[in-house]
């Protein structure tokens, strides 16, 4: 994996991680197991668009 691919990795898992953050701080949770089902779809969905849009870009090349 080159230095650029790592770090676009690190950027969007970052994001991802706000994004998780900045909805449960929206959405009152108290659940744990909301809270927790809530980081994993949105997380998902955060890390995996991104980095499907950049792999496919990658391979038009």
């Amino acid at each position: 994996m080159s230095f650029k691919r790592f770090v676009q990795l690190f950027v969007i898992y970052v994001i991802a991680i706000l994004c998780c953050e900045a909805l449960v701080q929206f959405i009152p949770v108290h659940s744990l197991a909301l809270r927790l089902a809530i980081f994993i779809v949105v997380g998902y969905i955060v890390l995996t668009i991104p980095l499907t849009i950049l792999t496919l870009m990658k391979n038009k090349k």
